[in-house]
């Protein structure tokens, strides 16, 4: 007998988590704004106890903070919090480079190469700068995964969440999605050549210079 599979509901703190991480890391939540548990329930018409959470899960992110007082606010940024994640990634990025150059398989590498998308068709709109910034994402992904380095991997999942969301001021500015394309294109040229070192020195510069250009626009701020 055929059967067709039933799909399952997704629960309400998967809900409650993916929206509230999404609206921080778009902006629709600004950075020190205030984030209430009963409201958020009241509004979706559930209990405390999946906001609650949902709140603490993105509070272990970092992307949410809880002062002595209970009082939730949304994470403000700060110069000295994204150098300091950035140092972690040029670190373990030059690394994850390096070993999926040396470690990949010729279909792993294709993978990576196809992940390195012309931004024209995603010019338009936000969502479809929504879905470039994920693509741009999806690009650091498959060179950390492929490095085939479990420890390394971890490290990075631990910054995952705040890399996201200063990949996404990092797109900000005149033809920059334009510059990333360009250096990662010559990322994953090194790494079909099998060059480990300048695959490691390509990811190494392409990391320090998103870098500088969060300084810059910080330094606005």
């Amino acid at each position: 007998m055929n059967t067709t599979p039933i799909d399952k509901p997704v629960r309400y703190y998967d809900q409650v988590y993916y929206s509230l991480r999404e609206k921080i890391v778009q902006g629709v939540l600004q950075p020190g704004d205030s984030v209430y548990e009963a409201r958020i329930a009241r509004e979706l018409n559930i209990s405390r106890s999946p906001v609650r959470e949902a709140v603490r899960a993105l509070e272990k992110e970092g992307l949410l903070v809880i002062d002595g007082k209970s009082k939730i606010t949304v994470y403000k940024p700060t110069m000295k919090d994204f150098e300091d994640i950035y140092e972690c990634r040029i670190a373990l990025e030059s690394l994850a480079a390096r070993l999926t150059t040396r470690l990949a398989s010729e279909k792993e590498l294709e993978e990576i190469e196809k992940s390195v998308v012309n931004p024209t068709p995603f010019l338009e709109g936000e969502e479809g700068r929504k879905e470039l910034i994920d693509k741009n994402g999806y690009f650091h992904e498959l060179i950390i995964q492929y490095s085939q380095n479990r420890r390394l991997m971890k490290q990075l999942r631990d910054l995952n969440s705040l890399s996201l969301y200063y990949r996404t001021l990092n797109f900000q500015g005149e033809n920059r999605e334009w510059k990333v394309y360009n250096e990662h294109k010559e990322v994953i040229e090194q790494m079909l050549r099998r060059d480990e070192d300048k695959a490691s020195l390509m990811m190494k510069k392409h990391l320090e210079t998103d870098l500088h250009h969060l300084r810059e626009i910080f330094s606005r701020k």
